[in-house]
């Protein structure tokens, strides 16, 4: 009797998705994006989140090699493939919730509301790379865009991305460029000898552009309004490029392009080869350049359209092999992905800063990597024996629960 009223229930009210409801490609997919997050993230561990663009010292060949893989192939493509993939779940919510009673937009907002304190706590307290808060927080303004037509959603992304990088077609002007390297010298002392309190308060007082050689001389008010303006600034359009990665995540959700992958592989594979192929080569002019403009589109163009590329290969990959251990193992990650991406954190922060083990701006880029790969492989074999015996990661469970204002089922039946 009880089994019947719960399903009678779950028929009219939006229920998390249980195992056999799920796109397992996707949580591959999210799996295989929190890897490349974490390879691009171990250089901001090592060298500060500010100092890790400007700052990193001069390597060893091995390193020096690592590195510039990782800027061409990994960075700003990976992050993309997570941000689309949040909106393409939202879309998914809200399909699902097309059949039932219960109200998309109240239970949209819960999640967000939950994952902005997350993000707060973990932006604040844990690692100030941080992404979920920027997340949180362009999800409200993609909740008006939820309901719209896929071709409403695509002309939004395209409008959106000629506006705020239409700068990038004006020529450089090395007199503009704003110098960071006071800010990264501040950062990187904080972090390598810093108590944990000391750090923490770094991160509420800092902003990289108070300490930042201008050129020109400012009085402290006026530096501290330029200061608050860039921070501003550079907190915007950090929304707007998640929206734009939302909206397109949206579109291709509408557009069911990953649900039926037989039906859409020809478009797949074309879409593979084409975004690889521009990808590539506008990042490979980013890395091998030293032309401002080139480097601007090759991060914020090339880098999503690699990402795309990145979506479609691996998707289209999954479809042959999904009986590959790795890819199952990047499945268990991505069910995590939260769990996971607050832990790796937790542990690199750990490893590097000074309350640490000290180990900040020691180890080098391509021991770092290996470093990332071994632990990515310890979360692989870590979420796939707490999987056999819960339904959701930790932190998972929390937010589901907090979303659906009910205390879901965590521990699987024996």
């Amino acid at each position: 009797m009880d089994e019947q009223n719960n399903k009678r229930e779950s028929l009219g009210r939006l229920t998390p998705l249980d195992a056999s409801e799920r796109l397992n490609h996707i949580d591959s997919l999210r799996g295989f994006a929190l890897f490349g997050i974490l390879i691009v993230n171990m250089l901001a561990f090592q060298y500060g989140t500010v100092g890790f663009k400007f700052s990193i010292p001069v390597q060893s060949f091995p390193n020096q090699t690592t590195n510039i893989i990782i800027e061409w192939l990994f960075q700003g493509s990976f992050y993309p493939i997570f941000s689309i993939l949040f909106g393409f779940g939202a879309i998914i919510m809200y399909e699902r919730s097309l059949s039932k009673t219960h109200s998309f937009n109240k239970l949209f907002f819960r999640r967000l509301v939950l994952l902005l304190i997350i993000g707060f706590i973990h932006k604040y307290f844990i690692w100030d790379g941080d992404i979920l808060l920027t997340y949180a927080i362009t999800g409200f303004l993609f909740m008006l865009f939820i309901k719209r037509q896929p071709k409403t959603l695509l002309i939004w992304a395209i409008v959106l991305t000629a506006l705020i990088h239409s700068m990038g077609i004006l020529p450089e002007d090395p007199d503009s460029e704003i110098d960071l390297q006071p800010f990264v010298e501040i950062e990187q002392d904080v972090f390598s000898t810093g108590t944990y309190t000391e750090v923490v308060t770094h991160r509420f007082t800092a902003n990289p552009y108070a300490k930042a050689d201008l050129g020109i001389e400012m009085d402290p008010l006026e530096r501290e309004i330029f200061a608050s303006f860039m921070s501003a600034l550079t907190f915007i359009m950090l929304v707007l490029q998640a929206l734009i990665l939302f909206l397109l995540g949206g579109y291709i959700a509408k557009k069911r392009w990953l649900h039926n992958l037989k039906e859409h592989r020809p478009q797949l594979i074309k879409l593979t080869v084409i975004m690889l192929t521009i990808g590539i080569i506008l990042k490979g002019a980013m890395v091998f350049t030293t032309n401002n403009a080139l480097y601007y589109y090759g991060y914020f163009i090339g880098g999503p359209i690699l990402g795309i590329g990145y979506i479609t290969g691996f998707t289209l990959l999954f479809s042959k092999l999904d009986s590959i251990k790795i890819f199952r193992g990047f499945a268990l990650v991505g069910r995590m992905a939260l769990t996971n991406y607050l832990l790796q954190s937790i542990v690199m922060t750990t490893i590097f800063y000074g309350y640490g083990l000290g180990l900040f701006g020691k180890l080098g880029t391509l021991p770092g990597t290996i470093l990332a790969i071994t632990f990515f492989a310890l979360q692989m074999a870590i979420s796939s024996k707490w999987l056999k015996h819960h339904h959701y990661g930790p932190m998972e469970w929390l937010w589901r629960s907090g979303t659906y204002l009910k205390v879901q089922a965590l521990k699987r039946p024996k």
